[in-house]
């Protein structure tokens, strides 16, 4: 979906006066439709999404670090919020499949919720996606189609096949589909509610690029509104081998064809493949998100995500995917960096739940237990 015109992306202009959430949504994040590119959503398509809680983070105790917990959403991540708002649509202009590409939470999303609104779903990844990541999908009633290329040549491919056969295309990226883009502007609304004010750092897992615009354009509808006097410092966290966001901005490119002259082919497998894209869709957004707000971004191995990711488990209760993993080793960064004061609140989205990802992470992390038997369980219960 793209300016006739010019081709560009396409987004949306509100009114922003009188406006006020909706009491009658109360828990969820149609509250806010009216600053969601939607009819009155009496029609919407949900699960029940938002209403996520804001957790005080207990690995930084010196600071006020919070964990905005998205692992509540119906499917276990963010991205239910943008495939409501797609779906919505789509019901709405008699769409009867929804097209997605995705090797992960995106297409969970898509499945629930078109299965939800009574809508096929047809999911499209990369070969080789790992199957335990794809039997959600399946069990949820989507169609699932192997391609033999990477992610964001299929992204590519996927929009023009729909545009040529007239099929809903609800890939979460602002070139496939501008209004799913709006989801995400929910989780800011949600936390300045929570904390009554904007916070002044928010750490955002950077893939494809549209979270971290979407969040943004939240805030900055917040300003709009006159709820907040400020906006957050947004810094994208982005895998280590696929940093091309990172080098762009620190070379102070500016033009797309810049950013694709880098040289980010045939790079090595991750285990954040929910990061990994060469070249991201909505890149020059999330740079532009990222130099407004006088923010910066941040690469993390591996290694790293995992391990914080074990920590998260540990000292937060939380069992986050690798990819969120990555956004807590982001934020672990930046209070290392001595930027933030004290005073300084930091909000870090806590974008997936690691219990569709158990399979993924064993490999690197494998399980530890111990054997007794029944007369050794004493000696082994007291050893801990």
């Amino acid at each position: 979906m793209n300016c006739g015109i010019c081709a560009g992306s396409l987004g949306f202009r509100y009114r922003y006066h009188d406006v006020s959430w909706d009491d009658r949504f109360d828990g969820t994040m149609w509250r806010y439709w009216p600053l969601l590119p939607v009819d009155p959503p009496d029609g919407a398509v949900t699960l029940g999404e938002g209403g996520t809680p804001l957790l005080r983070a207990r690995s930084f105790e010196e600071h006020r670090v919070y964990l905005k917990d998205e692992t509540r959403n119906p499917t276990g991540s963010h991205k239910d919020r943008s495939l409501s708002v797609a779906i919505t649509h789509a019901k709405a202009i008699g769409a009867d499949v929804s097209v997605i590409v995705s090797t992960g939470s995106a297409g969970i999303s898509n499945a629930a919720l078109a299965a939800r609104a009574g809508l096929r779903s047809v999911v499209v990844m990369t070969e080789g996606t790992p199957p335990e990541r794809l039997y959600p999908m399946f069990g949820l009633g989507a169609a699932l189609v192997e391609v033999k290329a990477p992610i964001d040549p299929i992204v590519h491919g996927v929009i023009d096949v729909c545009r040529e056969q007239g099929l809903y295309l609800s890939t979460t990226s602002r070139n496939s589909n501008p209004y799913q883009a709006e989801g995400n502007k929910t989780i800011a609304f949600e936390i300045v509610e929570e904390l009554g004010k904007a916070p002044d750092w928010v750490v955002v897992p950077v893939g494809g690029g549209g979270t971290v615009s979407g969040v943004w354009r939240g805030f900055r509808d917040c300003r709009a509104l006159g709820l907040i006097d400020s906006v957050p410092r947004m810094i994208g966290v982005v895998p280590a081998d696929y940093n091309a966001l990172e080098v762009a901005f620190e070379r102070g490119l500016n033009r797309w064809e810049d950013v694709l002259a880098l040289p980010y082919d045939n790079l090595p497998p991750s285990i954040l493949v929910k990061l990994a894209h060469s070249y991201p869709p909505d890149g020059m957004e999330a740079l532009g998100t990222i130099r407004s707000s006088n923010g910066f971004f941040v690469s993390v191995t591996d290694e790293e995500a995992l391990s914080a990711q074990e920590a998260c488990g540990r000292r937060e209760g939380l069992f986050v995917e690798p990819s969120t993993g990555a956004c807590l080793a982001g934020t672990t960064r930046l209070m290392d960096s001595g930027q933030v004061h004290l005073e300084d609140v930091v909000v870090a989205i806590v974008s997936g739940s690691g219990y569709r990802e158990t399979a993924c992470t064993m490999d690197s992390r494998p399980l530890r237990k111990q054997s007794v038997s029944l007369e050794e369980l004493s000696t082994s219960l007291t050893g801990f």
